[in-house]
């Protein structure tokens, strides 16, 4: 046998039938806790409803009993179809005088939102009605068999009689399981149907409390239909009370059982089926009754006896720039108590029951009442608002530059333990950048966050670090001209430097070679040399190099012709080897140049051997070739003489005389 479950209703005072339920339409109470929703008449419709809502979060199991007429007639098919139409469990959120049409949607139809459990005694085969009178699962005051909204069934009503109609009262029982989400039907204590379904969140919108009652029609054929409820419909729950308080205790089951209470202390009557209990202090007390199926049934109730206490647990102890929403949580050791919420210099975003979300400072207060309204108790949270944030102070900066590729920034605070975090979209750190003063290595702005860690609040401040790396471009010029007897200094023009707008620091370099003036940009070189230039800017102290431009010198300039002799033979005979007379210097690094290019005067005379002139020149520097008048000489010896003058850098003048001698052979 299936036990019975409680279900919570907040009253649970002794209440006459009239002030428990509601009716509507055409029914009308007959007494004992039973009420007619229709007669055998055509077209009746009638509804009647708990007044106290039912919490769909909890789970629960109503038991009732329904009688559904009395035609003696069995059924014969669909030609002869006894009385009509049925009568309906039904789950609404509308009202407590909520009715729907009558025939065949037995007051319920077009009920929206809602469920309903059908207990059809006519056949309607458009409906997808079974002939045997049967049970169904709907939704929305639907009550067509081949519709969506049909979640379960038809399935016959008593599996052991295809008519229902037959005057006995029949024992139903429907029962809710949230965790499951399974609704289910028993039929004289046998399990007929069940569906699963998200009551609260697809059929009623998020809403977990609703009315819960019957409905009935008939049509173009009638019956006496009726259902009976009790006081104790709802077993009680555990209960709490104010000490010196009484509460009644529910029993549940068959109002005609006999109940017995134990232990009987403190109990109005121990075998009453609802019992005033006024116990001193906490106690939990035991009934044992028949169910409605005849079947033996114990109900445990705990009656808690203490003083009531609640208590606001926040969230986080405070609102600041890391929680911005609180939520006070209110706590009752009275489970069916009452809280109520005051608001001082506040304003809540949402209370629900015991909850309450709040963005502002205030005091808020909490008061719990006990059901009954016999005791209270309060509790009250003070809700403080700290957006301190601490100052993101930035020192002036310098800029990036070839003299200073990384600077620091020096950041501080008001906050001895401001926690410091830099960032930036176009610059670059070099290290952390969560540190105060960090160091960068290229220009940007620099934005800094300084947090206050115990509240997260912020201030922001930025920098832009300015950054000049200008290079110097260097276009290197050329000498003017080649060093010589005629340029014995020459000048290196035509370099430029850019871009304009600096202060232009210039070094000339060579390894070998000299300048008279290194540091201008057009310098002076007497001495040949390959040169390169450096050029820094002095604003940025950024610095660039070239390569080299050389300064050449002609090799005949600046000859030292000390070393100079004159030969003492030579052999004008045509087959071009030793055929001219010309001087020649001994030095090895001047062995290959000829001194005819480098002097300036070259007096050359030829004497034979009797002292008589036979050759002299006019002082150019050009070799001899051994005639005289336009005629050679014979063989023989010659004196010679050599008046010289060479004025290329210092002067060098001297005389060389000697004997040549002129040979053919």
């Amino acid at each position: 046998m299936k036990k019975l479950l409680a279900i919570s209703i907040t009253c649970l005072c002794a209440l006459t039938a009239q002030s428990q339920y509601s009716m509507q339409g055409d029914g009308i109470e007959i007494g004992d806790n039973c009420y007619q929703l229709t007669d055998a008449i055509p077209n009746e419709v009638s509804s009647i409803w708990y007044e106290e809502l039912l919490d769909l979060s909890l789970p629960f199991e109503l038991q009732f009993k329904m009688n559904f007429g009395s035609y003696s007639d069995q059924f014969l098919g669909p030609n002869n179809n006894s009385g009509a139409d049925g009568m309906m469990f039904v789950l609404q959120n509308q009202s407590s005088t909520a009715l729907g049409g009558s025939g065949q949607g037995m007051g319920y139809g077009s009920m929206t939102p809602s469920l309903g459990i059908e207990f059809d005694t006519y056949y309607n085969g458009s409906l997808g009605d079974m002939y045997p009178d049967h049970i169904g699962i709907h939704l929305n005051g639907n009550t067509n068999h081949n519709s969506p909204n049909c979640l379960s069934g038809p399935i016959q009503a008593n599996s052991n009689n295809v008519n229902i109609e037959d005057g006995e009262d029949y024992a139903i029982s429907i029962t809710w399981d949230p965790q499951e989400q399974l609704v289910s039907v028993y039929f004289e204590c046998e399990f007929r149907t069940s569906a699963t379904v998200d009551l609260i969140n697809d059929v009623f919108g998020g809403e977990s409390m609703v009315w819960w009652g019957f409905t009935a029609s008939t049509g173009g054929l009638s019956n006496i239909q009726t259902v009976c409820l009790y006081e104790n419909v709802s077993p009680s729950g555990d209960i709490d009370i104010c000490p010196g308080f009484s509460t009644q205790l529910v029993a549940g089951g068959d109002i005609n059982s006999d109940f017995n209470w134990e232990p009987i202390d403190y109990l109005s009557d121990p075998n009453s089926f609802n019992p005033i209990a006024t116990p001193p202090t906490s106690m939990v007390y035991t009934v044992t009754y028949t169910d409605f199926c005849g079947a033996p049934q114990s109900n445990t109730i705990e009656v808690g006896v203490e003083p009531i206490q609640v208590q606001i647990f926040p969230s986080t102890p405070e609102l600041n720039c890391l929680e911005d929403e609180m939520t006070l949580n209110a706590y009752t050791n009275y489970e069916n108590a009452v809280l109520e919420w005051e608001i001082i210099n506040g304003e809540a975003v949402s209370i629900e029951g015991g909850e309450l979300v709040t963005n502002e400072a205030g005091v808020y207060v909490i008061t719990s009442t006990s059901y009954d309204g016999n005791c209270s108790a309060e509790d009250s949270f003070e809700v403080i608002v700290d957006t301190t944030s601490y100052s993101a102070i930035i020192a002036p900066v310098g800029e990036i530059n070839c003299y200073t590729p990384s600077i620091t920034i020096e950041g501080s605070s008001n906050g001895t333990n401001a926690e410091f975090a830099w960032s930036t979209t176009d610059g670059q750190f070099f290290g952390s950048s969560n540190t105060d003063s960090p160091t960068v290595i290229s220009g940007g702005t620099f934005n800094l966050e300084v947090t206050n860690p115990d509240n997260g609040c912020t201030n922001n401040n930025s920098v832009t670090v300015n950054e000049d790396l200008t290079m110097p471009a260097i276009e290197l010029g050329y000498p003017s001209n080649i060093i010589s007897c005629d340029f014995p200094v020459v000048q290196i023009e035509g370099t430029t430097i850019s871009p304009e707008g600096y202060t232009e620091l210039i070094e000339w370099s060579w390894n070998e070679g000299g300048l008279t003036n290194p540091f201008i940009l057009e310098p002076f070189a007497p001495l040949p040399g390959a040169y390169s230039l450096t050029v820094t800017f002095e604003e940025n102290g950024c610095t660039a190099s070239t390569d080299s431009v050389y300064v050449e010198q002609d090799e005949y300039a600046f000859i030292d012709v000390s070393s100079m002799v004159i030969p003492n033979i030579f052999t004008p005979n045509g087959d071009a080897f030793n055929a001219i007379f010309r001087p020649a210097l001994t030095d090895p690094q001047y062995i290959d140049v000829n001194p005819l290019y480098v002097l300036d005067e070259y007096f050359l005379t030829v004497r034979n051997r009797w002292g008589h002139v036979v050759y002299q020149n006019n002082g150019s520097p050009i070799a001899w070739d051994g005639y005289s008048n336009g005629n050679p000489l014979s063989s023989g010896p010659y004196i010679v003489s050599v008046a010289y003058k060479s004025i290329c850098g210092e002067v060098q003048e001297g005389q060389l005389d000697g004997v040549v001698n002129i040979i053919y052979d």
